[in-house]
């Protein structure tokens, strides 16, 4: 009997929504399944939004290949930053300038360096607090000791106070705010102009939305990382759950949306997996192959 050869794949894993369950909990199942398709000669990357410093050490201690970070403006493989897209300073003052008249939180990213407007921490360290709450109530109801099981937070971030952002290399914008209107808005009248895309931090409450130069996102990093690990797009698979994962869908040769995905998300994608709190990733993984 013949046997096939090996088909190596490359996976990218969106974070929040995906890995990440409501940004507080990451499930057992999904660390299994990375950790055991890399055993098993695949490749897994992350995909996500966030910057390299809102990457806590327990996601970064699952064990990926690489990283597409702050929507697709910085990629790397293995310690190498192969992929570097930063804001003009004409754009960075732009932005400051039109997120203070509209009263709207924000924070500017770099590779691994945070800045944000002067009121964001308290906004966040109130949702810190929320989250903590769901966290031991999630913990109870499993019968978990709260404090044996991993707590994550959006509310968890530092922010650089020792060098003003202007002086930083800025490649995104994320912004927050009570009023989704006022933040659908602003993000209409930045869209001719920047690459923006709506809700991408779960949020209780108001909304969010991301900012970046035209032309930065998932997918256009993704064709980077691929030509540089010497895999075919054919053989990328991109598993997400929000609107900024849709490039990554569209480059990828099998595209898969979560079952907690927004359903005008999962249309966008090949195939729908089971949601992230029903071993979602883990189901995709067996599904294809991976383990």
């Amino acid at each position: 009997m013949t046997m096939s050869p090996f088909r190596r794949r490359a996976v990218f894993l969106d974070v929040d929504g995906t890995l990440l369950h409501d940004g507080t909990h990451l499930p057992p199942s999904a660390v299994a399944a990375v950790r055991r398709a890399r055993g098993n000669g695949h490749l897994v990357l992350l995909s996500t939004g966030r910057g390299m410093a809102e990457l806590r050490g327990p996601i970064l201690d699952v064990g990926f290949d690489g990283a597409v970070t702050n929507g697709g403006a910085f990629a790397s493989v293995g310690d190498e930053l192969i992929v570097s897209r930063l804001m003009s300073a004409a754009e960075i003052a732009r932005l400051a300038e039109q997120f203070a008249a509209r009263g709207i939180h924000w924070y500017f990213q770099s590779y691994d360096r945070l800045f944000a407007s002067p009121g964001l921490p308290a906004v966040l360290a109130d949702r810190l607090e929320r989250d903590r709450i769901r966290h031991d109530e999630r913990a109870r109801a499993a019968g978990v000791d709260p404090d044996e099981l991993e707590f994550f937070s959006v509310g968890m971030k530092t922010f650089d106070d020792d060098i003003h952002f202007s002086d930083a290399e800025i490649a995104k914008a994320v912004i927050l705010g009570d009023d989704a209107q006022a933040v659908a808005d602003l993000l209409a009248e930045l869209a001719p102009d920047f690459a923006v895309v709506s809700g991408t931090i779960p949020l209780p409450e108001g909304s969010s939305g991301e900012v970046a130069p035209r032309g930065v996102n998932k997918g256009a990093a993704i064709l980077e990382v691929l030509a540089r690990l010497g895999v075919a797009p054919a053989d990328a698979i991109g598993i997400g759950d929000n609107w900024n994962d849709v490039e990554m869908f569209e480059v990828c040769g099998t595209s898969i949306a979560m079952g907690n995905a927004d359903p005008a998300v999962q249309a966008l994608a090949d195939e729908v997996t089971t949601a992230i709190d029903d071993d979602g990733i883990h189901n995709a993984f067996v599904r294809h192959g991976l383990i």
